[in-house]
């Protein structure tokens, strides 16, 4: 009966949560992956907890969650901005704890994956030209009126890159720690 109580809980999902995203942000940091053996068994045991926890319900928070938090990334996966476990992540954000948060986590992790970009242009003295590549897209993108095109003739040498998922794992955890902020 109280291991029943347990699963039932609230707090018994978030912990399980965040010990995801601790998994997954180590491995994004020493493998630059989010490992499929993490992220599909954890969206099939938020399946679960949400059925045990609210029935029906429970299982269309976990579809609407899954759903919304693949769709906020897939745009950037699709144009080769992040890679395909980022956006399995925030999936597993979104199962886990429905497709409202997974937005919150959404916006947060731009931030903070803005912050953690800046930090790192600043560091390897490339701030300067990342900006004139992003003057470059949005002058291309305004004057051929709002089509994307390959922007080829950008300076893309030496791309830095960063794991995003480090980013979306922070705005989970912010997400969680202070509600009354998400």
């Amino acid at each position: 009966m109280r291991a029943l109580e347990m699963i039932n809980s609230t707090w018994f999902m978030e912990l399980l949560l965040l010990g995801i995203l601790i998994i997954c942000c180590y491995t994004d940091l020493k493998e630059r992956k989010i490992l499929n053996t993490v992220v599909l068994p954890a969206m099939v045991v938020a399946l679960f907890l949400q059925f045990i926890q609210k029935g029906g319900t429970g299982i269309l928070s976990w579809a609407l969650g899954t759903l919304a938090g693949i769709a906020l990334l897939f745009i950037p996966f699709a144009l080769g901005g992040i890679g395909a476990g980022d956006v399995k992540l925030l999936g597993v954000i979104g199962s886990f704890k429905g497709a409202a948060f997974a937005f919150k986590v959404f916006l947060i992790a731009a931030i903070i994956g803005g912050i953690i970009s800046f930090i790192l242009l600043l560091k390897e003295k490339r701030l300067r030209q990342s900006l004139v590549n992003i003057g470059m897209a949005l002058k291309v993108f305004l004057l051929s009126c709002f089509r994307i095109f390959n922007l080829n003739k950008l300076d893309q040498e030496n791309v830095v890159a960063i794991p995003y998922g480090i980013a979306i794992a922070l705005g989970a955890i912010v997400c969680l720690a202070g509600g009354w902020l998400c």
